[in-house]
């Protein structure tokens, strides 16, 4: 990996709503490398799209950033016109979303669509963006025959080939992926991601993976972050955590996943919900379902801590606290940055 990409620093994004003010991302902050795969999991509600729609600033009203900076490549994106903005999007930075039935225009052929992407930042001919949109085609494993055919003609994992061409047309430094194998089955939601960890690795650029799907993610990324209540909770080379998870609510997701070499496993799921962002609890925002809860987590945030280079937000590890040996408190003037 060459050095840092994007460092984003007590990053807060709220959704100003008629029932109150979300407070989806609170304080985040996330390095990602030149050439790695972050993994971002959590449940539903847990702030991890939202995070992951600010970076391009595509945040929909009522929601806005109301505080802390994204540096990308050196430039803070937050501090960007929005004529700036269009020029760091697709070229620079690609987004994959959730659905790609209501991404792709129903009444244009795929090829086209990604021909389009490439017609509107680069000066080049009609054959030239084609011929290089049907390169893309078979980057994705889909013959570049099918150019002409329409979006209801493919299955939803190749709807969703069609997305990833589209968002790796221009060679974008990062690759924003959200939810992308949602409503998938589970092979083709397997190959999805496969297919992000080989691109990555030949074009050498940088992605984040968004998704609920904690086995996938520990399958292709270098790192994950945990999102938990608008915060990353953990932040861990992946081999790491799934070795010995620091956070308490990493643990639990990870107690959720099947293991078909364990014959007497027993999944565990987490009691409780997920917790209102518009009045999220006092204290660590996990507690009311944390199985190891004590004293100070009801009425104090949990510091960011690392341990062993790895970093968990959690009063477990805080000078004191019950799993602390080895562990280092940091306060702002100490953080390494962007990595919590």
């Amino acid at each position: 990996m060459g050095g840092e990409l994007l460092r984003i620093e007590d990053l807060k994004v709220h959704y100003f709503t008629s029932g109150g003010v979300v407070r989806a991302v609170d304080g985040v902050d996330l390095e990602v490398g030149r050439g790695e795969l972050v993994g971002l999991v959590g449940e539903s509600g847990s702030g991890k799209s939202t995070l992951g729609l600010a970076i391009p600033r595509l945040i929909p009203p009522p929601g806005r950033i109301v505080g802390g900076s994204i540096v990308f490549d050196g430039l803070d994106l937050t501090e960007l016109s929005e004529e700036g903005m269009r020029d760091i999007r697709g070229r620079r930075i690609g987004m994959v979303f959730q659905d790609p039935m209501t991404s792709l225009d129903p009444l244009m052929k795929v090829g086209d669509q990604i021909a389009e992407t490439i017609l509107a930042h680069e000066d080049v001919s009609k054959s030239e963006a084609r011929a290089r949109a049907e390169e893309l085609l078979e980057a994705v494993g889909i013959p570049r025959d099918r150019y002409d055919d329409y979006p209801h003609q493919f299955s939803g994992g190749m709807r969703q080939r069609v997305m990833i061409a589209s968002a790796i047309a221009l060679k974008p430094d990062l690759l924003i992926a959200d939810e992308p194998t949602t409503a998938l089955d589970v092979i083709v939601q397997a190959q999805i991601l496969h297919l992000f960890r080989e691109l990555q690795r030949s074009m050498g650029m940088s992605v984040i993976l968004i998704t609920h799907d904690m086995a996938l993610e520990m399958q292709v990324a270098d790192r994950i972050a945990v999102m938990y209540g608008g915060w990353i909770v953990e932040y861990s080379p992946a081999a790491a955590m799934a070795r010995n998870p620091l956070n308490p609510y990493t643990a639990e997701l990870l107690k959720a996943i099947p293991n078909i070499e364990l014959e007497d496993q027993r999944l565990v799921s987490i009691p409780g919900s997920p917790p209102d962002l518009r009045a999220p609890p006092p204290g660590c925002r996990f507690h009311p379902r944390c199985r190891r809860r004590f004293e100070p987590c009801a009425t104090e945030e949990p510091p960011l801590v690392e341990v062993d280079g790895r970093l968990v937000k959690c009063h477990l590890y805080a000078s004191g606290g019950p799993d602390s040996a080895g562990g280092s408190e940091r306060g702002e003037g100490e953080r390494e940055n962007g990595r919590g």
